[in-house]
């Protein structure tokens, strides 16, 4: 009897949850490939003792890789028990177990629970390779008290579509097989295999706000409505699809409103076309700006600075920003600009060396050459010289070909539509105090190369914040 015949009948025979149970999830739903390298979040609590263990079971007849990671917080005196827990029970089941301690520097006003969590996470990715798989065991009860705290705090349909079973993880992948079943059926299943996990007292204190609605809100609702969490879980599905149809409508609304020309984007992340989003309905262009803001990896504004947004388009001005804790949109000559607010004026006096052709990294960005035959800098007349690298000062002259004497940088910028605020970002490229290059948008006609000689072409790489 092959693996499928044996899981089939073991599924029709076997509790809520089994080896069996969560196959069919990982084959059915999740299309785990056989060759896959699994990494289970390991806390050594209940749930994700219950996953690791079910996945063991598995892992010889699916097969996958399987790996397990123990993040330890350094919140508890028990911290270092836990972490030998797991690794007893990982050297039980032949598990490889990679073992985390962060220490966390939680700021004045800052949540414990989120700092933790996002800290969690990162450890996370930074132990998954490439194409990996990490597997953690939130269940359909924690479903429901993720979408009651987002319905608490007012979120839009992302929010009520609460945790996603699969998702993009880094450089990997994030699944959550656990959804389908109940934290009773993973007791069960702990119970039939004498399972033995650690309990964190922490999660008994109802100063967090997950905790009060896990100790004292949902037994009252589930006493009152029995089949609460799978209502809840259903719903948080049917938010799922529909802010999949408002990102699918919000992709095709920013594929209009793309700003045409070859623009310069220092600490920007991209641009739009601010007189074709204006012209969207309201509601198209409130969803494609919010969709913009979260596929560029930052948090997205509120209601009330989204107002201010949409004020700024309407205005006849064509000028301003609206800024918040992460980022900030510019509206300058028809063009709204997206940035991160890593992007303060530099510096006047910072120089540095750059000998070509090896590349320079410079703040948060990366200089490079490539050689064209014709193009750029001639080769021939920067050898053995040291460059300088720095941002304007003032007075900064570009020459012109031939005997057109030169103009200043400013009206290069202007020529360029580069807007005011981003000029003080342009790398300037000196040889000794002649202006060689503005970041790859201009070089010197001075030093150009003949047809068949070989040139130096500058290009500008911006490190992801």
């Amino acid at each position: 009897m092959g693996l499928f015949d044996r899981v089939v009948r073991q599924v029709s025979t076997s509790a809520n949850f089994s080896a069996a149970s969560l196959w069919q999830v990982l084959h059915d739903q999740l299309s785990v490939e056989k060759d896959s390298a699994v990494y289970v979040a390991f806390s050594g609590g209940l749930d994700s003792h219950v996953l690791l263990h079910a996945l063991s079971g598995l892992a010889s007849d699916y097969p996958f890789s399987l790996n397990a990671i123990h993040i330890n917080h350094s919140l508890q005196p028990q911290s270092p028990a836990w972490a030998e827990h797991c690794q007893e029970v990982c050297g039980a089941l032949s598990v490889a177990l990679t073992i985390k301690t962060l220490s966390l520097d939680q700021k004045k006003g800052e949540s414990l629970e989120a700092l933790a969590r996002d800290a969690r996470y990162t450890a996370l990715a930074e132990c998954l390779p490439v194409g990996g798989i990490c597997m953690t065991a939130q269940h359909r009860n924690d479903q429901s008290e993720t979408l009651l705290l987002q319905l608490l705090r007012g979120a839009g349909v992302h929010g009520l579509a609460a945790m996603p079973a699969s998702k993009v993880f880094f450089m990997g992948q994030l699944l959550r097989p656990l959804l389908a079943f109940t934290r009773q059926d993973l007791v069960d299943y702990a119970q039939r295999h004498k399972l033995v996990w650690v309990e964190d007292p922490s999660n008994q204190d109802n100063r967090f706000d997950r905790n009060f609605l896990r100790n004292e809100v949902l037994p009252n609702l589930r006493e009152r409505w029995p089949g609460m969490d799978k209502s809840l879980s259903r719903s948080a599905r049917h938010a799922a699809s529909a802010a999949t149809m408002l990102d699918d409508m919000a992709r095709s609304d920013l594929l209009y409103c793309k700003a045409s020309g070859n623009h310069f984007l220092p600490p920007c992340i991209t641009c739009l076309n601010a007189h074709l989003l204006a012209e969207l309905p309201v509601l198209h262009r409130v969803n494609a700006l919010r969709y913009w803001v979260r596929m560029n990896g930052l948090s997205v504004p509120s209601d009330e600075q989204m107002q201010s947004v949409i004020r700024l388009l309407e205005a006849s001005s064509g000028k301003g920003s609206v800024k918040w804790s992460a980022a900030v949109l510019r509206l300058d000559n028809n063009i709204l600009w997206l940035c991160d607010n890593s992007d303060a004026v530099q510096t006047t006096n910072e120089f540095l060396d750059w000998v070509l052709p090896a590349s320079l990294q410079f703040r948060n960005m990366v200089l490079r050459v490539t050689k064209v035959k014709g193009e750029g800098l001639a080769k021939s007349r920067l050898i053995g010289f040291t460059l300088k690298v720095s941002f304007r000062q003032g007075s900064e002259l570009c020459r012109m070909p031939g005997d057109h004497g030169s103009k200043p940088l400013k009206t290069l910028f202007q020529d360029l539509s580069i807007p005011a605020w981003m000029r003080d970002n342009v790398p300037l490229v000196f040889l000794d105090d002649e202006l060689l290059a503005v970041s790859s948008l201009w070089s010197n006609p001075h030093y150009l190369p003949g047809p068949d000689e070989e040139g130096y072409v500058i290009s500008v790489h911006y490190k992801e914040a």
